[in-house]
């Protein structure tokens, strides 16, 4: 079985990698590039990491929206 790459650390809920595979039932996913021996996460590498920085950016934009959102309604 080919171990894809996960840039999230919540896998609880992950059906598709990164590069498109579906995933079974006991996926063989990880973080570090160095594990990742699926052709397809391998060949996508670049637009993987570009993607997750852009949703690692949204989500701390939104966190900094909700805390100028809290300060003032406090």
């Amino acid at each position: 079985m080919k171990t894809h790459f996960a840039p999230f650390t919540d896998l609880e809920d992950i059906e598709q990698a990164p590069c498109g595979t579906w995933l079974g039932e006991s996926p063989e996913l990880s973080g570090d590039w160095a594990e990742v021996d699926c052709l397809l996460c391998q060949k996508r590498k670049e637009r993987i990491i570009a993607a997750a920085a852009d949703e690692e950016r949204f989500i701390v934009e939104q966190m900094g929206d909700m805390a100028a959102f809290m300060r003032a309604e406090g």
